[in-house]
């Protein structure tokens, strides 16, 4: 899907728009939390931090879209032809993270504190505006069942079996869809570059190593095709641009694959 780039222009005044006004309007009166009585339990955000969080997931959310429509045919982020984008962060229904990868420093929590109901019902409508206005297509992912990873074979024929059972052997991607189709999630705002990727390798091969105003995005992309399914997790880091100008993406890493 290729945008014109009038209507990107637009869409980035609209975008720019929405994070002012995430600022200036008031939030809405919080709903009421449980005493946190465990000292293991994640950390409540004060209000004004739920607004903090929720200013820098709109810009971040948007650079990420901005970056993914301007993908091209050979790096990473890629062009994608069909691809939904489900608003909610990390595609999960608190909107927090339910494995990590075992990477240090990218729980969202070591960032902001956990947002209360409203704060982020707040957030994923900033999230499904930027969307909408970008022109880019919202949707949760679409299960196959019958549909095996990428990386599964063809199931060994059964001993003793004849040249024409073994050609009718069962087919693991007889369930998959007949075009490539790509579901994307984007995590929560984190500060700075996880401790954890600190010199890491990108997907250009260089060591990133970044410093200054930085911040990171956790990107799932889930495929599906005629060959099986995939999923990817990528960290996408942006720095600031000149004169507090928006978040220009500085590097891309690849955190784990799974087929």
């Amino acid at each position: 899907m290729r945008i014109p780039k009038c209507q990107n222009l637009a869409s980035l005044v609209w975008i720019s728009c929405l994070v002012v006004i995430a600022g200036c309007t008031s939030a809405p009166a919080p709903k009421p939390r449980p005493v946190q009585e465990d000292p293991r339990a994640a950390r409540m955000s004060s209000p004004a931090e739920e607004l903090t969080m929720i200013r820098a997931d709109s810009e971040l959310f948007a650079a990420v879209v901005r970056a993914q429509l301007a993908g091209g045919d050979d790096d990473y982020p890629n062009h994608l032809e069909r691809f939904r984008y489900d608003p909610r962060p990390y595609g999960t229904p608190s909107g927090y993270p339910e494995v990590f990868s075992g990477v240090q420093g990218i729980d969202p929590t070591l960032s902001f504190g956990r947002a209360g109901e409203s704060a982020m019902d707040q957030l994923l409508d900033n999230r499904k505006q930027i969307l909408k206005m970008s022109g880019a297509p919202s949707g949760r992912a679409v299960s196959y069942p019958q549909c095996a990873g990428v990386g599964v074979p063809l199931p060994p024929p059964p001993r003793g079996s004849t040249s024409a059972a073994r050609s009718k052997r069962a087919d693991v991607h007889a369930g998959c869809p007949k075009a490539p189709e790509y579901f994307l999630t984007v995590g929560l705002p984190i500060r700075g570059q996880p401790e954890g990727l600190w010199n890491a390798q990108d997907t250009r091969g260089r060591r990133v190593a970044l410093r200054g105003d930085v911040w990171t995005a956790l990107v799932d992309q889930y495929s599906a095709g005629p060959k099986g399914w995939s999923r990817s997790q990528y960290a996408w880091l942006f720095k600031r641009g000149r004169g507090n100008g928006p978040f220009e993406l500085a590097a891309t890493i690849l955190i784990a694959v799974v087929q």
